[in-house]
């Protein structure tokens, strides 16, 4: 037998699983691993060590506080550092359901940190969206066309993120609108129309209003996915948390839980599953009113987070985020947002 190996006395109750949290292995590898070194020792094939009395495990034997203690050093910390975030990201987008046909959104996301103000405790993230494509083609519809436009001319959007994570406010927010009305002009000579000049008066309006345009932004599954509590890197059992599942309504308390997986040399996969708790319909989501009365037929969902983080730079290099929307046991919406860091 080579020298990096012991021989591991097999304790009442103990099976392949629990005695690879103790090493730091799932239990399929610590099968691998004694079956290639067991010699003439009898191979394993079940996780149930009913009858084993004796396994070989690797030398480097190590208790399971110290297994958590380093695998907790493998994750982002429980704050929020300018380290988590790369300074491009690629997305996509994709929706499909029974009340629209599927389709898929791909665009660009900048983020970059102001210089830290000496009177905040939060950090400045400016974000920026960008090269919008929609099924592969630059959407060329009046609505779409006139919508990304008058976002473009307020980027960047600089966020207040606490140091738990997630969206506070904005910074300077009246400096939207001073840029919006700076661009306007230029904006009406190339979109002249009735329909366009709604549309720019409404835009105008809502940048009158702090609550509702931090509320129409946060509520994005794309936030969401982008500013995650710290804290979720390192849960541990089930917890209740709210969430946006439809953007501009309220939002919905979820039973949530998490795991982790070390198994990758150099990137650790974070993953939260939330299902709905509220008993609410369908039709309140969407309206984005609660009604007086329980409903008849309850609106099931889920919501999966899944974020990949480098094990020593604690970098997000990828991150997803999935929706299910059900309503009598059939998929009303479905909704997949995926980002991944730009290697230029």
């Amino acid at each position: 037998m080579v020298e990096d190996i012991l021989i591991y006395d097999v304790q009442s109750g103990e099976t392949l699983d629990t005695i690879g949290q103790k090493v730091g292995m799932t239990g399929d590898q610590l099968k691998e691993f004694h079956n290639a070194n067991c010699e003439k020792m009898d191979k394993l094939w079940f996780n149930n060590l009913v009858g084993v009395r004796q396994i070989i495990i690797p030398k480097e034997y190590k208790n399971p506080e110290e297994v958590r203690k380093e695998k907790a050093k493998e994750l982002p910390p429980a704050s929020v550092t300018r380290d988590f975030y790369a300074k491009k990201y690629n997305i996509k987008e994709s929706f499909s359901g029974l009340t629209e046909n599927t389709f898929e959104l791909e665009y660009s996301v900048d983020v970059n940190f102001r210089n830290k103000e000496n009177n905040l405790p939060e950090e400045i993230a400016e974000v920026r969206c960008y090269d919008f494509k929609k099924n592969d083609n630059t959407p060329d519809d009046k609505m779409s066309s006139v919508a990304l436009a008058c976002m473009e001319s307020i980027y960047p959007i600089a966020f207040l993120v606490p140091m738990q994570g997630k969206i506070s406010g904005i910074y300077l927010f009246e400096d939207l609108k001073k840029r919006f009305d700076n661009k306007r002009p230029d904006l009406e000579d190339f979109y002249v129309g009735e329909v366009y000049q709604k549309y720019l008066n409404k835009f105008n309006q809502s940048l009158s209003n702090e609550e509702f345009t931090v509320k129409q932004l946060s509520s994005t599954l794309l936030y969401q996915l982008l500013f995650p509590k710290m804290e979720w890197f390192h849960k541990t059992g089930n917890w209740t948390e709210a969430f946006y599942l439809i953007q501009n309504s309220f939002k919905i308390k979820c039973e949530m839980s998490a795991e982790y997986d070390h198994t990758d040399s150099e990137m650790v996969q974070t993953f939260i599953r939330g299902n709905i708790s509220d008993p609410l319909s369908l039709q309140e989501l969407l309206r984005g009113v609660r009604f007086d009365k329980e409903p008849e037929e309850p609106a099931d969902g889920e919501i999966d987070f899944r974020y990949t983080t480098n094990k020593f730079t604690k970098k997000m290099t990828e991150a997803e985020v999935s929706l299910v929307l059900k309503t009598d046991n059939e998929l009303y919406s479905k909704q997949i947002l995926k980002l991944t860091q730009n290697a230029q």
